[in-house]
Formats: structure tokens, C-alpha cells, sequence
């Protein structure tokens, strides 16, 4: 004989009994599979029924008897949950899909920090405006640099060894010719030193100013013509009141064009 049909071992174990039909009974008492499986189901069954108190027990959902008949492959005049005498077992529902999400509406943002923000952003771009504005008004111009238009090495004269200097003629973007001196001497005390342009002929001479320490710049008078005033001279003169040149000349040089 066949193996007993699972549906029919269970049946037979949740009612308590063995098969009506002879040869299914003989099976049962012979087969230790089938008696294991019938065994199984009705200790289970009998547990069941053990008389716990209605109460301390939770009745399991519905959904348990239908998984174990899906699992046993019962027939479906089974399918009802013994527990709640037979009644079908509602099928589980399937999974909801899943709903689309909607866009939660934006909040309404209060007005009054949006407001805020745009008039400190626009004090603050006033600000960087006007001092981008106020900054290029203040901006002092750069300098076009001096054209150099002739120089000179100015050698010791006699009495005054080791004396050096040296002349430079310059002419801004005004039009305006200055010339720069440096004297590297050393002047009595009591004497000062004088710069003078003299003619190449030695036929007249200007004063530019005293020299105050080793180095000074003087504006050349206009209508000095430099072709014929081309010696630059340094003289110790002594503080007489004397506005000539004392004869005492420290260093002097011509000029050379650039």
C-alpha cells in the first residue's frame, strides 16, 4: 500500500482517530514514516486541546493555518482554519505597491528674513560700490617716470682727493628738468657746499642752491640751455654772505647727452 496522503494523516490527527478502512490501518500500525508524520500531527492537535484557559493563550492569526496548508500541499476542503471550525482562511493580502510619493507643499516661508537679507545685501553692495568708487577717486595716479636727459661724472680738484660725485639731469611728463647731485666729500665745518651750472667757456655760471648733505635735487631755471651751461660744479664756500663763487670748486664734471 501507498504512503498514507498527508491531508488524510492530518485529518485523522486532529480528530483523534486512526483510518476507518482497514488496509490505511494496517499501513499506519506498519509504516514508521506514516506512524511518525500521524505521531507528529497529533501531539500537536492534542496540545491544542490541552485545556489552557480560554484567555492565556493568544489564538494564532489565520494566516498560520493557511501557511501550513500551503506548505503541506493540502487539499482545499482543508483550507478552512480548524480553530475557527473550518471557515476559509482568508487569502493573505498581497503587498500594497508602493504608492507614489507626493511632494509635501512648501512651507510658506515668513517674508520678513527674505526682506532682511536683501536689504543688508544691498546695504552691502552700496557699501562695496562706493568704496570701489571712492577707492578709484582716491587713487593717486602712478607717476610717469622721469626721462633722463644727460649726466655727468663730477672729478676731484685739486686739495680735494678722494672727492666723488655725480649728476644726473632729468625731465618729468610736466616738462619740468631738475637735476639730481651726490657728493661724496668732506666739507670743512664752517663751509657749505654749492652747486653751480657753468658754460662750457667758462664765460658764466648759475647757482642752483646749497647742497644739503650728500645729495640734492634742483630745479633748473627755465631758459637754462644745457648746450651752453654743460659743467656741473661743487664748491666749498664759506658763509660770508658772499653770493659768488669762492674759487674753492670740490669736484666738477660735463655733462653728456642721453
Amino acid at each position: 500500500m501507498d504512503h498514507i496522503e498527508p491531508d488524510e494523516l492530518a485529518v485523522l490527527a486532529l480528530e483523534g482517530r486512526e483510518p476507518d478502512d482497514d488496509a490505511a490501518r494496517a499501513h499506519l500500525a506498519e509504516c514508521a514514516e506514516c506512524r511518525a508524520e500521524y505521531d507528529t500531527l497529533a501531539r500537536t492537535a492534542a496540545l491544542g486541546r490541552a485545556g489552557v484557559p480560554e484567555g492565556e493563550l493568544e489564538a494564532p492569526p489565520a494566516s498560520v493555518w493557511a501557511g501550513i496548508h500551503a506548505e503541506l500541499g493540502l487539499a482545499p476542503e482543508l483550507a478552512g482554519d480548524p480553530l475557527t471550525g473550518g471557515r476559509a482562511v482568508a487569502t493573505p493580502a498581497a503587498p500594497a505597491e508602493p504608492r507614489p510619493v507626493a511632494e509635501l507643499p512648501s512651507r510658506r516661508r515668513p517674508w520678513w528674513p527674505i526682506a532682511v537679507a536683501a536689504a543688508v545685501g544691498g546695504i552691502l553692495v552700496g557699501v562695496g560700490v562706493g568704496v570701489a568708487i571712492g577707492g578709484l577717486g582716491d587713487a593717486e595716479p602712478t607717476p610717469v617716470p622721469a626721462v633722463v636727459l644727460a649726466s655727468a661724472d663730477l672729478a676731484a680738484f685739486p686739495g680735494w682727493d678722494g672727492a666723488t660725485g655725480h649728476a644726473t639731469v632729468e625731465e618729468d611728463a610736466d616738462g619740468i628738468r631738475s637735476i639730481v647731485v651726490d657728493l661724496d666729500a668732506s666739507v670743512p665745518q664752517g663751509d657749505v657746499s654749492e652747486v653751480w651750472l657753468i658754460r662750457s667757456d667758462a664765460s658764466g655760471l648759475v647757482s642752483l642752491g646749497l647742497l644739503d648733505g650728500s645729495s640734492g635735487r634742483f630745479v633748473l631755471p627755465a631758459g637754462i640751455d644745457l648746450t651752453e651751461f654743460t659743467l656741473v660744479d661743487v664748491s666749498a664756500e664759506p658763509v660770508d654772505g658772499d653770493p659768488a663763487h669762492s674759487g674753492d670748486s670740490i669736484v666738477r664734471g660735463e655733462l653728456v647727452e642721453s
